[in-house]
C-alpha cells in the first residue's frame, strides 16, 4: 500500500497534536479549579470547583484509558464510585432552611469541613493515580525516567 493512499486504511493525518492540547486544556482546568476549589465556577452554572476538578481528572482518565490495563482501569473507576458514593452520602454543602424572626425563610449552604476534608483526600488520589497511569503509557511530558536517562535540557 501506498503511504500517500486516501482509500482510508491508513491514517492520513496524526491526531497527537490535538490530544497534546486536550490534555494541557484539562490540566489547565485542573489547576484552575483546585485553586478555589469551595467556591462556585464562574462558567458553569450550579457547579462548585471541587466538582469541576473531579470532571476534570475524569476527563484526563478518559484520554488515557485506552492504554490502561485492566487493572488500572478497575482501581481508577474503584476510586471514582468511592468519590461518587461519599459526595451522596456525606455532602460537602448541605442545604439548610433558616426561619428569622419575621417569619421568613431563606435557605443557605451548610458547609462540612471533615466532609471536605475526606472528599479532597479521595480526589487527590484519583488525580494522582491518573496521572501515574498517564505518565507510564507516555500521555506526558518526557521525562528522565522514559528517555534511558538522558536529559531533554541541553
Amino acid at each position: 500500500m501506498k503511504v500517500d493512499s486516501t482509500d482510508g486504511e491508513v491514517s492520513e493525518w496524526n491526531e497527537a497534536v490535538f490530544k497534546m492540547k486536550r490534555l494541557h486544556d484539562i490540566q489547565t482546568e485542573i489547576n484552575n479549579s483546585k485553586m478555589d476549589p469551595l467556591s462556585k465556577n464562574d462558567c458553569l452554572v450550579n457547579l462548585w470547583n471541587f466538582q469541576v476538578w473531579i470532571n476534570s481528572v475524569l476527563a484526563l482518565y478518559s484520554e488515557g484509558q485506552a492504554k490502561y490495563s485492566d487493572d488500572e482501569i478497575k482501581e481508577v473507576n474503584q476510586i471514582k464510585d468511592l468519590i461518587e458514593n461519599y459526595i451522596k452520602k456525606y455532602p460537602i454543602y448541605n442545604m439548610v432552611i433558616k426561619q428569622n424572626y419575621s417569619c421568613k425563610k431563606e435557605t443557605k449552604p451548610y458547609f462540612s469541613q471533615d466532609n471536605w476534608e475526606n472528599i479532597r483526600k479521595l480526589i487527590v488520589v484519583l488525580e494522582s493515580k491518573v496521572k501515574l497511569y498517564n505518565d507510564k503509557h507516555g500521555l506526558s511530558t518526557k521525562n528522565q525516567e522514559n528517555m534511558g536517562g538522558k536529559s531533554i535540557l541541553k
